[in-house]
Order: structure tokens, then sequence, then C-alpha cells
């Protein structure tokens, strides 16, 4: 095992902005899971299927949940990474919470990271990236001039490194004229968006669709995003999931052991909530207050915590945490053409999420 010295020293090549100004908790070990990684691939991979037949319900979503003419930049094509929300259940069985079709973030960086504990170098979520590009094409990285922006520029420097012609700047740098879009006198033929697609505004919408593009990851894949789709799903990874509505509204009341409820069109776990964690009485205003508002409700899984170490604050300390499973596949024209690195997610709550406190590493692929 490394020092916690040598873990950050080799992690600097990811942060190649900020040189690693935010300091995550890191797992000091790969996770060695016993599972069988090609049928949860395949699982995940027919789920997807199943929601890409949603295609229709999940545009008439969009057209209200984001900006007034977002279905306007929809291709027809589901392009790009999505990330698999899993959590094992009390019997070891893996099962579906959520799936990220927007841009799930730091997509590089799991390689250094995942290289680095492994202690040889690994590729895998590059490798499937650059599947998703032609080499003659010319690729623009559009990010958010705002937050943690390493990711974004680490993406640029390997893409690049690959031979690949690519460039990286705001959308505000895009010279939009006679039906192309341009940077720095370029044309551009391929948007990668390393921001959420639906943040776009609607000037910024109606510039896009005057352009000749693709995009990458495609908004009509991250349409697929909302939580209430996994209701029409049927496979052994899902768990029961129903619109929060009033033919079910008694029986979430009563069943505290049973059920979270979250709405359908947020990340980052707002306003969820953890029916075991709260009382009667709050149970009950909660579900009055939001019955038909875009709330679901999904079968809770008990997760049992476990005990992990962890580069932290300049050492490596040991923390009960729980935890999650998160693999990433990669699509071309809605084929999934690679699984990536598997994601691990750590935290001190029940409701797993790194900005809650917690940390990230990896299961043991090689």
């Amino acid at each position: 095992m490394k020092t916690y010295e040598q873990f950050r020293e080799e992690l600097k090549p990811a942060y190649p902005i900020t040189h690693w100004e935010l300091k995550l908790p890191i797992a000091a070990d790969l996770e060695t899971f016993n599972i069988d990684f090609l049928k949860v691939c395949k699982n995940l991979d027919q789920i997807m299927q199943q929601l890409f037949v949603k295609k229709e319900h999940a545009k008439e979503i969009s057209k209200t949940a984001f900006a007034p003419g977002f279905t306007d930049l929809f291709t027809g094509e589901f392009t790009g990474i999505v990330r698999f929300d899993t959590m094992f259940n009390q019997n070891g069985d893996l099962k579906l919470v959520e799936v990220n079709t927007k841009r799930p973030d730091w997509l590089l960086m799991h390689d250094n990271t995942y290289s680095a504990l492994l202690n040889q170098s690994n590729e895998r979520n590059l490798d499937a990236f650059l599947q998703l590009f032609d080499p003659e094409e010319y690729i623009f990285i559009m990010y958010e001039n705002a937050g943690f922006i390493d990711s974004h520029f680490l993406e640029y420097e390997k893409v690049k490194t690959k031979g690949y012609k690519v460039w990286i700047w705001t959308f505000d740098d895009i010279v939009f004229k006679e039906g192309f879009a341009y940077y720095d006198g370029n044309k551009i033929d391929v948007l990668r968006f390393s921001v959420s697609p639906w943040r776009l505004n609607e000037n910024q919408i109606a510039l896009l669709k005057s352009a000749k593009l693709k995009y990458i990851n495609t908004p009509d894949l991250a349409s697929m995003w909302d939580k209430s789709l996994l209701q029409w799903v049927e496979n052994e990874m899902i768990m029961k999931t129903s619109i929060l509505d009033e033919t079910i509204k008694e029986k979430i009341m009563q069943n505290k052991n049973d059920y979270v409820i979250k709405p359908t069109n947020k990340d980052e776990w707002n306003w969820v909530y953890i029916w075991v964690d709260i009382s009667q009485e709050k149970r009950e205003a909660l579900i009055n207050e939001n019955v038909w508002k875009q709330y679901l409700a999904q079968e809770y899984i008990n997760v049992t915590p476990k005990k992990t170490q962890l580069y932290l604050d300049g050492d490596i300390v040991e923390k009960e945490v729980y935890y999650d499973f998160c693999p990433h596949i990669f699509y071309k024209n809605g084929k999934m053409i690679g699984c990536g690195q598997v994601l691990v997610r750590y935290s001190a709550n029940r409701i797993v999420n790194v900005l809650k406190w917690g940390g990230i590493g990896y299961w043991k692929q090689d």
C-alpha cells in the first residue's frame, strides 16, 4: 500500500489546473466484490434498451422539465456514457437505484486513480470514450467556467495526446455563422457536453440548433435521466418503483421499513427521504405535500456499512461507511460498445453521496 504522499503525488497529473486542490477521500485498496460482471453489464444494457423504447415519453417529460426548446436538439441518437448507480441488497444482489445519463463526472480521472491503486497503467474509460469520435472530426469540449474544472481539462489533454483534433472552452467562445459553429476559426464537428446539457438556456439552444453539430452525450440520452421511467422496466436488478399518487399513498405511509421517496427529476440525492429514518408524522406530511408532484416511491435497500481504509487528511484512516457500485457503460447510436471502470462511492450516510461526506474507490476488474 502506498503512503499518502506517494499516492497523492501519482495523482497530480490528473488535476492539470488545480493540481489536486480538492482532496476527496479515496479508498486505499481496490474492492474485490464477488460478482458476475458480464451478467451485470448485460442486465444494465437490457434496462437501458427498455428505457430507449420509452423515448417519446422521455421527450414529453423533457419539454416541461428543461428549458423550452431543449428537445429541438434531439438527434434521434443515444450516444455517450451512462453511469449506473447500484447497491447490494440484504441478499448480496445488485439492485439499480438510478441512471446518470447527462454527463457522469470525473470520467477520465477514474483511469488515473484506478491505475494508481492497481500499480499499473489502465485506460479502460479512455479506450471506450475514444470510440465515440472519428479521428478526422474536430471536437469541442464545452464546459462551465465554474466549480471543479480539472476533469474537463484532463479530458482535453488525454484526447489530444491520442492524436485527435480537440479544443476546450466555454459556450461564449463559440462563434455561430452560416449554419455552422466555430472556435478560433476552426469549424466544430462534434460538441462534447462537459456540462449537463439540460443546463442550456433558450438562447444557447437556439444557437446550437442553427448549427450542424454532433453531440456527446446527446440530449436524447440526457432525457433518459428522469427516474420515473424506471417504473416501466422489467429486470431482476430493478427495485419496485412507483409514481407517488393516491393509489399507493396509504401503503407508503404505513410501511416505514420498505421505502425511499425521491423526486423524479433531481440529482445529488436532494430531497430524498428514507422512511425508516423519519417519524410517522413527518412521513404523512411528506406524502400529503408531494403526492402527484413528480415524486416516486422506491423499494428501500438496507445497506450494511463496511470498514474501509481511506487516504484522508494526510494519512490512511479507517472509517465505517455505506457504499454503492457504479459501472460506466458507453453507448454509440444506442448500442453498448464497452463497460468502463466501476466506481465505488462511500458515505457516512445511508444516502450514499460523495458531496454529503464520503469518498470514492473502485472495484478491481483486472
